[in-house]
């Protein structure tokens, strides 16, 4: 949607979209364009209606646009469908940040052992009932639903692919430590180049 967190998921997705077994696409709630926060103009592959009946991993990134205001009910209605029948077909659903919200302002997160921003901005949601499974931790994954907050775009990516066995642990692990320390920093830790 519009003021998506453009950073939240590309890390995530350029790691996708660079293996051949997969292809990312975008999704919104209609076809057409949308604006991130960081101003990039992406354009739009599936409205909710026209996505296919199945996928490997349905992603929700977080930004300004999951606010209250920002959603009819009608559109809330048929993305808690999407996400509902998602998680019940065993769809890895991965969400961060304010589409975390969502997710506990409609109830989803009820079954699960979360995370997100705080659940303290969730006071207000009257179909939230699970604090007890609030988690402090980054990134949390309970089955095939996978949560973070939104300092956690590293963490998010680094889950998310070894939930789906994108490579071997210890590579998915390494690839992400690199941007996590930091270039010097990985040096000296794993004493190798990852550039050569």
């Amino acid at each position: 949607m519009d003021n998506y967190a453009d950073w939240e998921g590309t890390f995530l997705a350029s790691r996708l979209n660079a293996s051949k077994e997969w292809t990312v696409e975008t999704v919104s709630l209609e076809k057409g364009t949308c604006k991130s926060i960081g101003g990039f103009t992406t354009m739009i592959d599936h409205s909710i209606e026209t996505l296919p009946s199945y996928v490997d991993l349905f992603v929700l990134i977080g930004g300004n646009s999951w606010k209250l205001e920002a959603l009819s009910n009608i559109e809330s209605s048929k993305l808690n469908k999407l996400i509902s029948i998602y998680l019940n077909d065993g769809v890895v659903v991965a969400a961060i940040c304010g589409a975390v919200d969502f997710l506990a302002r409609n109830g989803i997160l009820n079954d699960y052992k979360h995370t997100g921003n705080s659940p303290c901005l969730w006071r207000g949601y009257n179909k939230y009932k699970n604090d007890k499974n609030f988690i402090l931790k980054q990134v949390v994954v309970d089955r095939n639903l996978i949560t973070a907050n939104g300092t956690a775009c590293i963490e998010f990516s680094e889950c998310v692919l070894k939930n789906l066995y994108f490579e071997a642990p210890d590579i998915i692990k390494k690839d992400h430590e690199l941007f996590r320390i930091g270039y010097y920093n990985y040096l000296l830790q794993y004493e190798e180049d990852p550039f050569k």
